[in-house]
């Protein structure tokens, strides 16, 4: 259910900005004093850093939020929210909040997740499983493959993709895709338009505007920053 707990301290004289690739993943985040519930961030996610300060947090696996939360995913995609110290233990949310070592927060988590967790959602499992295997099989180009794979109507993928995830099937096989599109790119093991052509884009132009709004760059300015960082 829990793909793992992180912890990130910085001590910094300048600001600076911090960039991650969003994943179809949802997240608690413990940070000064409040305990924030974070959904799926559909563009690459973006944070200022300056000063000192530290965050613990919880990345659940696809979907699997859903088996702590009866929150439909959607209402969380790119939102961020308190966590209900109704439904989670008031008395170890704020002990984690307080802790000092990253073992003591881990502990206190998993007390609180056990105490919150339901019976296994046989839903919330499928669309974990078919998430995992978008992610591990590059053939994986479209939302036919998926209905395919999965055995249901396109209507209910969607709508199951929704409700359990919080974003549609299309989203997740592109955020995948393009991922590996520039991972390909950064190794310059391919041009623009044959990592493009091998992604089934036809249309670079295509291409280029789903890959800036996964990556946050375009291909053309991706692969230049990635030759000058060579």
């Amino acid at each position: 259910m829990i793909e793992h707990f992180w912890w990130v301290q910085w001590a910094l004289e300048h600001e600076q900005t911090s960039e991650v690739l969003s994943y179809p993943s949802v997240h608690i985040v413990f940070e000064n004093g409040i305990a924030e519930i974070v959904g799926i961030v559909r563009k690459k996610f973006v944070r200022k850093l300056d000063g000192n300060g530290e965050v613990f947090g919880i990345k659940f696996r696809p979907a699997m939020f859903r088996q702590f939360d009866s929150t439909p995913a959607y209402r969380l995609t790119d939102r961020t929210q308190p966590l209900d110290c109704a439904i989670w233990d008031r008395a170890c949310v704020s002990q984690l909040l307080h802790a000092r070592s990253i073992q003591q927060k881990a502990h206190l988590a998993e007390t609180a997740l056990r105490r919150v967790a339901k019976t296994d959602d046989r839903r919330a499992l499928q669309i974990r499983d078919l998430v995992e295997h978008v992610r591990i099989n590059p053939d994986m180009r479209s939302v036919a493959d998926l209905v395919l794979k999965s055995g249901w109507a396109e209507r209910a993928l969607q709508r199951l993709f929704r409700d359990y995830l919080g974003v549609s099937p299309k989203w997740v096989i592109r955020r995948f895709r393009l991922q590996e599109a520039a991972e390909c790119l950064a190794r310059q093991t391919g041009t623009i338009a044959s990592v493009a052509a091998e992604l089934g884009y036809f249309d670079q132009t295509h291409f280029a505007r789903d890959f800036k709004s996964v990556i946050g760059l375009s291909p053309r300015h991706f692969l230049d920053k990635a030759r000058t960082t060579r």
